[in-house]
């Protein structure tokens, strides 16, 4: 009996002995790895970079107004107006633009047309058994549209092919026409060319040809702000006008030549643009339009001329504008108006623009400007904290331009190499909580 309450005893013990131990080594564990273990739970992981050199352009938000030469295409009855020349094609002054027909008379010229049409298969069927090197001239003519059309195809985007379906038809027209002069054929349709005559005449009865009174680009649409905003007062075109415009102006997007247009008397139908030039009056926020102004000042004291790249939305090349007045500023935005001579068909469209114009482009030091601290807005000055044996230290650039996330930097006196940046430097990207002279494992 004694015996076995002994051996309980010794039991106990080793047991009391072991989980003693046990503890021990467990504090011990403890205390060698609580460091690491506050280390992993509360430090910060520091992000760095490497500065390198990049070219940026700094672009300008602005929106504006396009101002044109821009002369209305009235009717001169009620009725319809069927356009001879296609939207953004040019046209000589004293030349057709669209005919017009009174509505009682439409049936009738369509008859004639039909019948003009036959005529000229007739005409069509006659030169296909004939050779020559007008021949060869045509159908080379109507090859280089049909290439024009298996471009499109291949390109997926077919807008283009109402333009070449026109155009084919304008070269079959103008090759039956010819033949109808043609020495070798005069004879053999000469009924063909007196009943064609004879069509003409009485078309000539019932269409009446608008002719334009000068030369420029055609456009079938009016907006109503054609004898609003012209070139005369283009100066005079405020914030408030670019407003308003903006507020009710439509979607802007390319205008398909119409089929024909229904009209009213003295109302405008088109109207025929000056391709030579054309003005844009447009505003931008007001501090980045002060260094447009001193830009624009600068260039005029050593009499020369500012110009500037911008971008316009639904536009994608780049069109250079050059700034001819400074106008009004107020709190928010500051009023430009610049000449274009460029891509004046291809924003015949539009009325209101928005965009980007490119002010200056920077090469040099470029960091996100998260990286910059201690930013002073008066002279554009700002540190950047950067590692050197893997120590923090603390530099003080001049930001020469910025744009979206990024700045380009420069150095303050380059000729202090301690306290300058340089190409391949290691700078931290989100200093916070960062004292100089700290140690950063990287």
């Amino acid at each position: 009996m004694t015996s076995e309450i002994e051996e309980r005893i010794k039991k106990r013990k080793k047991k009391r002995i072991r989980r003693r131990l046990l503890g021990f080594l467990g504090f011990v564990l403890m205390l060698i790895y609580i460091p690491a273990i506050w280390k992993w739970l509360f430090s910060v992981n520091h992000e760095i970079g490497v500065v390198r050199t990049a070219t940026m352009e700094v672009r300008v938000p602005f929106e504006g107004i396009l101002v044109r030469n821009e002369t209305l295409l009235g009717s001169p009855g009620t009725g319809i107006v069927i356009p001879t020349v296609q939207n953004g094609e040019r046209v000589a002054k004293g030349r057709e633009v669209a005919s017009y027909i009174q509505a009682n008379m439409r049936d009738i010229v369509e008859n004639y047309r039909q019948m003009e049409v036959e005529i000229l298969k007739r005409v069509v069927a006659e030169f296909d058994s004939t050779a020559g090197t007008q021949r060869k001239l045509w159908k080379s003519a109507i090859e280089t549209q049909v290439k024009r059309l298996t471009d499109l195809s291949n390109s997926g985007d077919l807008s283009g092919a109402d333009d070449i379906r026109t155009s084919i038809d304008r070269i079959l027209e103008a090759r039956a026409r010819y033949m109808l002069e043609d020495d070798a054929l005069k004879d053999k349709l000469k009924e063909e060319k007196k009943e064609l005559e004879r069509l003409r005449s009485n078309m000539q009865k019932s269409v009446e040809s608008i002719i334009s009174s000068k030369s420029g680009v055609v456009l079938y649409k009016c907006d109503g702000y054609e004898e609003t905003f012209t070139p005369e007062n283009r100066y005079n075109i405020n914030s408030e006008d670019i407003e308003k415009t903006l507020a009710g102006a439509t979607e802007n997007e390319k205008s398909l030549t119409p089929a024909e247009i229904s009209v009213k008397k003295n109302e405008p139908f088109g109207k025929i643009i000056s391709n030579d030039k054309c003005w844009l009056t447009f505003r931008v926020p007001v501090e980045q339009g002060s260094e447009i102004s001193l830009l624009y000042e600068k260039a005029k004291l050593n009499d020369r001329e500012v110009t500037f790249e911008i971008e316009i939305e639904g536009i994608d090349e780049r069109i250079p504008v050059t700034i001819e007045k400074t106008g009004e500023k107020d709190n928010d935005y500051q009023i430009f108006t610049a000449r274009m001579t460029e891509q004046i068909e291809s924003t015949m469209d539009f009325r209101t623009v928005r965009g980007n114009i490119f002010t200056k482009s920077v090469t040099g030091m470029k960091i996100p400007i998260r990286s910059l601290f201690n930013i002073n807005d008066v002279d554009d000055t700002a540190d950047l904290a950067i590692l050197r044996m893997n120590k923090v230290k603390y530099v003080r650039v001049k930001i020469a331009a910025r744009q979206d996330n990024y700045a380009i930097i420069e150095n303050i006196d380059a000729t202090d190499t301690e306290n300058s940046v340089n190409i391949f430097d290691i700078y931290l990207v989100n200093p916070k909580n960062i004292m100089e002279g700290q140690v950063i494992d990287k």
